[in-house]
C-alpha cells in the first residue's frame, strides 16, 4: 500500500486523519483510491480540466517532487507528500 502524509487543508476531507494507505500504481490511481476514502480529495489535488496536478500543489513520492502529470508511476510500498508548492521572486 502506499502511504499518504494528508496536508492539514485536506485532513478535513479525512476525518481529520494525517495519513491514508492506499492501493496504486499510478499518481493518477492512488489520487482516486485517496478520493474513495475521502471524498472530494481528487478535485482538490487534480485539475480536472488540464489532468493534471494543481500547479500550488506539490507532490513528492519517496522525497522526490515529481511532475504534474498523472501517469507519474508509484511504487505499492511508495511514501507520497502533498505539499503547498512553494514560490518566489
Amino acid at each position: 500500500m502506499t502511504k499518504i502524509a494528508v496536508p492539514s487543508l485536506l485532513r478535513p476531507l479525512c476525518n481529520d486523519a494525517k495519513e491514508l494507505d492506499v492501493p496504486g500504481g499510478t499518481l493518477e490511481s492512488v489520487l482516486r483510491a485517496a478520493d474513495e476514502q475521502c471524498p472530494g480529495f481528487y478535485e482538490k489535488v487534480v485539475d480536472t480540466e488540464e489532468n493534471r496536478v494543481r500547479p500550488d500543489l506539490a507532490i513528492a513520492i519517496e522525497g522526490e517532487v515529481v511532475t504534474l502529470y498523472l501517469h507519474e508511476p508509484v511504487a505499492g510500498d511508495a511514501h507520497l507528500a502533498i505539499v503547498p508548492a512553494l514560490g518566489g521572486g
